[in-house]
C-alpha cells in the first residue's frame, strides 16, 4: 500500500480531487518452487504497484492475495472463479460509491480463469458506471516489450526470481538445491540459477515506466486489457 502509513481522510480527499486511479496489485497463494514465498505474484503485484503510485503521485491498494491458482499443493489456494469475480467488483465498486472512477489493476498471476474472472468483474463495472479500470499483466507487459519470453521462462524461472531477489534477497531459498534436482520437480519453469537482482530491477523499471505512460495517456471511459491488446471496451 502506498502511502504506507495511508487513512481513510487521505483516501478521501484524494478521491473528492479526483487526483488520480486507484491502484489495485492482484496476486495468487501459489508455490513458487522450492526457493520463493508462496506469496511471490502479490508480493510483485504490490511492490510494482507501490512503486507506481510512489511515483506519480497516486494511491496504491493493499494487495489481493487469495485468487484462483491451480491446488495441487498445500500452497495453491484456489478461490471459485464466480466468487474472486465477485469479490473483486464489490472492492471496485465499493470505492465506485464514493466517487472514484480511474482504476489500474497490476497482476502478478494470470491464467485463463484468472483473466476471464477479472474481465467480467470489470466489464460488468464499465457497462453499468462511468468508469475507466485498465488492468495489465506483468508477465504480458514482459512478453511485449521484449525482456522475457514466457513460454520457456514460466513460473519461478529467472525473471520471478530475479525480482524477488530486488524487491527483498533474504526471501529467496538457497537456488543450489537445483544444481542437484531438477527445478521442475519442485514445479518450476524456467531457469531459476541465472537470475540476478541487477536483472529484476530492470524489469520493474520496464513494467512501471509501461503502466505509467500507459495510464497518463489514456483518457476514454471503459476497460482495457493488456491480454487482450483492446482499446476502452
Amino acid at each position: 500500500m502506498y502511502p504506507r502509513n495511508l487513512s481513510w481522510i487521505e483516501l478521501k480527499e484524494y478521491v473528492e480531487g479526483n487526483k488520480g486511479p486507484l491502484i489495485l496489485p492482484v496476486g495468487s497463494l501459489e508455490g513458487h518452487g522450492a526457493h520463493l514465498p508462496i506469496n511471490t505474484d502479490a508480493l510483485i503485484a504490490s511492490f510494482i504497484a507501490d512503486k507506481l503510485a510512489e511515483r506519480n503521485g497516486w494511491i496504491s491498494l493493499p494487495p489481493i492475495t487469495y485468487s484462483i491458482a491451480i491446488p495441487v499443493r498445500p500452497g495453491n489456494v484456489r478461490v471459485p472463479p464466480m466468487i474472486f469475480r465477485d469479490y473483486l467488483r464489490s472492492i471496485i465498486e465499493h470505492f465506485i460509491k464514493f466517487g472514484q472512477r480511474r482504476f489500474v489493476i497490476v497482476m502478478g498471476h494470470g491464467g485463463p480463469e484468472m483473466k476471464n474472472a477479472v474481465t467480467e468483474a470489470c466489464d460488468s463495472l464499465c457497462r453499468n458506471h462511468d468508469v475507466a479500470i485498465l488492468a495489465f499483466h506483468i508477465a504480458r507487459i514482459l512478453e511485449e516489450l521484449n525482456l522475457v519470453n514466457t513460454s520457456t521462462d514460466k513460473h519461478a524461472g529467472m525473471w520471478e526470481t530475479s525480482i524477488i531477489m530486488t524487491i527483498d534477497s533474504s526471501l529467496v531459498r538457497d537456488l543450489d538445491l537445483y544444481r542437484r534436482i531438477k527445478p521442475r520437480r519442485y514445479g518450476v519453469v524456467g531457469k531459476p540459477l541465472e537470475a540476478s537482482p541487477e536483472f529484476g530491477l530492470k524489469l520493474i523499471e520496464a513494467v512501471i515506466s509501461h503502466i505509467g505512460s500507459f495510464v497518463r495517456s489514456f483518457r476514454l471511459s471503459g476497460c482495457y486489457y493488456n491480454w487482450l491488446s483492446k482499446e476502452a471496451r
